[in-house]
């Protein structure tokens, strides 16, 4: 079993430096209802932010598992999956991370993973299904070069 952390998204920091400093200013300014209830809206914020998102992503044989700290982990099967790529910008979703690793299953259905050990990831994934398309850019600078000239020493 290899096991991943999850990336912090520098969007979600930001987003959480920025509502303290503004919660700050309010209690600076005066304006104690107002800071309390965004103090209110704070904690259902970061609570969701902390407990509900994922927090590790690990895999064991075939099944990838998203955890969560609270709740139960979303299994997905990897030989389900048919490419693992870099984000690609849609319509429907905004990349706030560009580091981001996206996969796609048989149904078309999309995951957005962001692991800090991010080659890692996508390597134990390739190894985990064979058939699946990898299209991740820095995956095919270096695996993708070491296993060609693998190939060709044992040609020789």
């Amino acid at each position: 079993m290899k096991k991943y952390k999850v990336n912090t998204n520098p969007a979600i920091l930001y987003f959480e430096v920025f509502y303290v400093v503004y919660i700050g200013w309010m209690l600076i300014d005066r304006n104690y209802q107002e800071a309390f209830v965004s103090s209110v809206v704070a904690i259902f914020i970061f609570s969701y932010l902390l407990l509900l998102r994922p927090y590790m992503y690990s895999i064991d044989r075939k099944t990838l598992t998203i955890h969560k700290r609270i709740g139960k982990g979303k299994e997905l099967n990897l030989m389900k999956c048919e490419t693992i790529c870099d984000p690609v910008a849609k319509m429907t979703r905004l990349i706030t991370n560009p580091h981001a690793i996206e996969i796609y299953t048989e149904g078309k259905k999309r995951y957005v993973l962001s692991p800090k050990e991010r080659l890692g990831f996508v390597r134990a994934v390739a190894v985990a299904n064979k058939r699946i398309h990898v299209q991740v850019k820095d995956y095919a600078k270096t695996y993708k070069a070491v296993e060609r000239e693998k190939k060709a020493r044992k040609k020789k």
